[in-house]
């Protein structure tokens, strides 16, 4: 879904995402849209820039008013979809890295079953905790 889909369904349930960014990696070159009436969501063009997404997403954080603040990446094996195995699995870990140094916490989600085996294994390598349907795996 893509991220006016996600600001609406939190809305209609009475949740308040204006300190929320949103980034979409999917609704400006895929879909064709970047003209939403959301201030608060940002676009890469595409899913295959990584270096994109991470700079942006710095930007965002560096230009953020609040002391804390966290990372959602939804989802891996959606960005597998678009790149090569081997390029995300080092993405991934730059990605949680550089969040981790700035103690900026990173949520990854993802779905095992349709993420290749490569990317997979070094999840468990690069992060602090993996949690499977609400089990802890790592910790």
């Amino acid at each position: 879904r893509g991220a006016v889909e996600i600001i609406q369904a939190f809305e209609s349930i009475g949740i308040d995402v204006s300190n929320i960014q949103f980034l979409d990696l999917v609704s400006s070159g895929i879909l064709g849209g970047t003209d939403v009436p959301y201030p608060n969501v940002h676009f890469v063009d595409s899913p295959i820039m990584l270096e994109s997404v991470l700079l942006r997403t710095l930007y965002i954080l560096r230009t953020s008013t609040f002391e804390r603040n966290f990372v959602f990446l939804d989802s891996i094996n959606a960005l597998s979809i678009y790149n090569d195995d081997r390029m995300l699995a080092e993405y991934l870990h730059t990605f949680i890295n550089t969040f981790r140094q700035r103690e900026v916490l990173s949520v990854l989600i993802n779905v095992p079953d349709q993420t290749p085996p490569l990317v997979l294994a070094n999840l468990d390598l690069y992060c602090t905790a993996l949690i499977d349907r609400g089990q802890v795996v790592i910790q």
